[in-house]
C-alpha cells in the first residue's frame, strides 16, 4: 500500500501487515504446542522411570531376603509368595537345580503391560 506524499507521488507504507501479523501468530502457536507436547512426554517418561527404579529396588530387596536363607529353608514355606510394596506387585518362586537355587522374581508396575522378571541363581552348600 501507499500513502501520496505533498507533491503527489505515492511512497510505499512502512510497517507489518496485518497477514504477516497471522502468520507470526500462527507460527507461534505451533511451537509453543510442540514444546507442551514434549514437554508431557518428557515427565511422562521421567515417572515410568522413577516407578521402575521402586520396582527394581523391591526386586533387590525380595532376592537379598531370599538369599539370605539356607537352602533348606529355600525349600520349605520360602518357595513361592507375593506381596505388594511401595504399589509394586511382586511374586516369587524358588526352583531345585543340581546344587543350586534359582529364585525368579516377577515384578507388574502400573500402566506397564509387560511384568519385570528378576532371576539369581544360588549354590547350596548345606
Amino acid at each position: 500500500m501507499t500513502r501520496p506524499q505533498r507533491g503527489g507521488t505515492p511512497t510505499p507504507r512502512r510497517g507489518i501487515s496485518l497477514v504477516e501479523i497471522l502468520v507470526a501468530i500462527v507460527m507461534i502457536t505451533v511451537a509453543v504446542g510442540g514444546l507442551v507436547g514434549s514437554a508431557a512426554a518428557v515427565a511422562t517418561e521421567m515417572g515410568g522411570g522413577v516407578r521402575q527404579t521402586v520396582a527394581a529396588a523391591v526386586a533387590q530387596a525380595r532376592l537379598d531376603s531370599l538369599t539370605s536363607l539356607s537352602c533348606n529353608q529355600l525349600a520349605g514355606g520360602a518357595a513361592t509368595g507375593s506381596s505388594t510394596t511401595r504399589g509394586v506387585r511382586e511374586s516369587w518362586t524358588v526352583t531345585d537345580g543340581r546344587n543350586v537355587k534359582t529364585i525368579a522374581v516377577q515384578i507388574n508396575i502400573l500402566r506397564r503391560s509387560n511384568p519385570l522378571l528378576y532371576t539369581m541363581v544360588i549354590p547350596c552348600r548345606d
